[in-house]
């Protein structure tokens, strides 16, 4: 299979050295973690400075953004005292009721959004959103390209005193492990990274896909191209369940039929050009999502390729395509799960991590039929 070369604007922005308000910060949160203000009182803003050799202001600043979190509370001609030790005339801080929301987006090369998540994305959302407000929660949502998700949880951060935080769509280990330095009840939704703290939500794509090899294979096709999203990386568990799916069916797998595309159009037609000219060809094509499958129906019909006379067609899940074979799970209903996972890890931030993966069912539709012996 052609192979291209790396392109540079699909380079990941690199990380700037931490500020030194946030230095202060995370180390004002590990020293209040462990318990090493006696009585619960900080040193005045100029002993800090003194001590750690920054400004006042840069103390200052820190402070303000921890009692933004609720971990510290400042009294007037008191001083500022962790949120461990209340004084009696102190009244509680109620817990925050706001959830920051970070939906990561993915650009194809020409800087078009990538149909890759759109629809689901959309479900997802409104699934957490009438989740979050059942609970009396709010819910803060940001949309991004993924290499702007950092600055976005920032800037979150900082305006708002956050209870917890869902990242949709987004798996970037670095700035997970900084928001997990943080303590804030965390989230993967529609992703996950084993990280202390961090929990996730996610369908079981790996299983998906192996059932829609178990289905291909059981209508007797035994030459089986995979159309993968061209971010490997951010979904693993698809092409996992593909491989996996060949070997439960005694089917040789071929590296000459693993494709990694966009999900645009211009993507299919790169598709349908590896399907023209591999020998023998395909007879059936599981696509990433249904978003890909239905552009890659369409541009196979463009050069006479018929579906599912010529080629079979079966989806990977995503949005609702009328005839197509697929297998699907309840986007919708993940959403309210990630926020009920929150809502816990909120309630019990020292309990252990959840993760949890929703099934997919197969859908049966008109683009695959058996395979001719």
């Amino acid at each position: 299979m052609p192979t291209n070369p790396p392109d540079p604007e699909n380079f990941g922005r690199l990380e700037r050295p931490l500020s030194l308000t946030l230095q202060v910060e995370q180390l004002l949160r590990r020293s209040i973690a462990e318990g090493k203000f006696a009585d619960g009182k900080l040193p005045t803003e100029m002993e800090l400075a003194e001590q750690l050799g920054v400004s006042r202001e840069t103390v200052r600043l820190a402070a303000e953004n921890l009692q933004r979190e609720g971990l510290l509370v400042k009294i007037r001609r008191k001083g500022t005292f962790t949120q461990m030790r209340r004084l009696p005339e102190e009244l509680p801080l109620r817990a925050s009721k706001l959830i920051g929301y970070l939906h990561a987006q993915y650009q194809a090369a020409e800087g078009q959004v990538e149909e890759v998540s759109r629809v689901v994305s959309g479900l997802m959302m409104q699934g957490a959103l009438e989740e979050a407000s059942s609970a009396g929660n709010r819910l803060l949502a940001h949309h991004a390209a993924h290499t702007q998700i950092g600055k976005g949880f920032r800037e979150l951060h900082q305006e708002h005193r956050l209870g917890g935080v869902i990242f949709a769509s987004y798996g970037e280990e670095k700035l997970l492990k900084r928001v997990a330095s943080l303590g804030l009840p965390t989230v993967l939704l529609d992703h996950d990274l084993h990280l202390p703290g961090i929990h996730s939500v996610r369908d079981d794509s790996s299983q998906g896909a192996r059932d829609a090899i178990t289905y291909l294979a059981a209508l007797n096709h035994r030459r089986i191209a995979y159309v993968n999203w061209r971010q490997v990386e951010l979904n693993p568990w698809r092409l996992q369940g593909y491989r996996q799916g060949l070997k439960d069916a005694g089917l040789r797998r071929q590296v000459s039929l693993e494709w990694s595309v966009e999900v645009t159009r211009a993507g299919a037609k790169q598709a349908v050009d590896l399907y023209l000219n591999h020998s023998p060809r395909p007879t059936a094509l599981y696509c990433f999502n249904n978003t890909l499958a239905k552009i890659l129906i369409e541009e196979l019909a463009t050069v006479g390729v018929k579906t599912p006379d010529d080629v079979s067609i079966m989806g990977g899940g995503g949005e609702m395509v009328p005839s197509l074979t697929c297998h699907q799970t309840d986007w919708h209903e993940i959403g309210r799960l990630a926020v009920r996972v929150l809502h816990q890890a909120m309630r019990s931030p020292e309990g252990l991590s959840q993760h949890l993966l929703v099934p997919h069912t197969i859908r049966e539709g008109g683009s695959v039929k058996q395979a001719e012996k």
